[in-house]
């Protein structure tokens, strides 16, 4: 019974379980859609009518925030641009047939065990990667940023032209800038509302300096503010953004040191305590229950770990 579990049932449970996780991410895809258009035609309406379409469009964010951040993870790691047409909902199914590629395959090879670790490998992986990238693009759109401010600032912009200065300017912006600007100029033309164009801009880089500028852009435009000014003010807040960066980067750097120290001295302990029982710690952390509770432990802190890393670089 136990083996039937192991190989058939828990197999179909499991698959089961996650296409009716890819249906919903499919139909809150929809929903997302729909609410991000009231969102943007909120000023435009009673005062009445803009709160509940507030409340509602903060109802579904805090519903659904599993949705939401595999989405904003494709689009910050910059992989729906390389892989066009990528979604929740296929990433979701990827990572599911992936991660259990590598469980069964450990699993035929070497154990239940080695399965259940093959496939933690793998989302672990995964995670390391997008954060990565992630962190690369951070990296770029700070290095861009400057060059857009001043291409801006060489421009005598107003509302209506705005977005065609975006089409000239993106040719010489490197990724992921280039893309996001020549995408909020084909929305623009498509659908003739160049607010929404600017406000999904803004939502498909993380950079927070990037969606304070693109936003202030957006209200500028639509109000008839002096553009000249607000290139000034986001050019004092960048140079205080890039001077906390560089902040971040020492703590980051000091927190790697102290990583790699706890981790000498944990290989020094189990040598120890290795020699004080005379050998065998190996099956101790891989045969006994307390040594699969370190093992998990010290992998919670690994995780725990390189996602404040990840996270001093926003």
């Amino acid at each position: 019974m136990r083996e039937l579990f192991k190989y058939f049932l828990l197999p179909c449970l499991l698959f089961i379980g996650f296409l009716f996780l890819l249906v919903r991410l499919r139909i809150l895809k929809a929903l997302k859609l729909m609410l991000l258009k009231a969102r943007v035609s909120i000023e435009d309406r009673d005062r009445q009518t803009k709160l509940l379409q507030r409340k509602n469009l903060g109802e579904f964010e805090k519903k659904n925030t599993f949705y939401l951040m595999i989405e904003r993870q494709i689009e910050y790691s910059g992989l729906r641009r390389r892989f066009e047409g990528l979604g929740a909902g296929k990433l979701v199914v990827f990572d599911v047939f992936a991660a259990s590629a590598f469980y069964a395959a450990g699993l035929f090879i070497f154990g239940f065990k080695a399965g259940f670790f093959s496939a933690l490998f793998y989302v672990i992986g995964r995670i390391v990667l997008t954060e990565h990238l992630k962190s690369k693009n951070l990296k770029a759109t700070s290095e861009e940023l400057p060059k857009l401010l001043d291409f801006l600032g060489n421009y005598s912009l107003t509302g209506s032209e705005l977005i065609s200065i975006f089409s000239q300017i993106s040719r010489y912006m490197a990724e992921p800038l280039k893309s996001v600007m020549e995408e909020c100029e084909m929305e623009s033309k498509i659908t003739g509302d160049s607010h929404l164009a600017l406000i999904s801009m803004a939502d498909k880089i993380e950079h927070p300096q990037f969606k304070q500028l693109v936003r202030n852009i957006s209200v500028t435009a639509r109000y008839g503010g002096d553009f000249n000014l607000l290139v000034t003010e986001s050019r004092k807040s960048l140079r205080e953004y890039l001077s906390h960066a560089a902040d971040r980067k020492s703590l980051v750097a000091e927190a790697a040191i102290n990583m790699m120290l706890l981790l000498a001295m944990s290989v020094i302990v189990l040598a120890v305590v290795n020699l004080m029982i005379g050998g065998g710690i190996m099956q101790v952390l891989f045969g006994t229950l307390v040594g699969h509770l370190a093992i998990a432990g010290m992998i919670v802190i690994f995780i725990l770990f390189i996602y404040q890393i990840f996270s001093l670089y926003k």
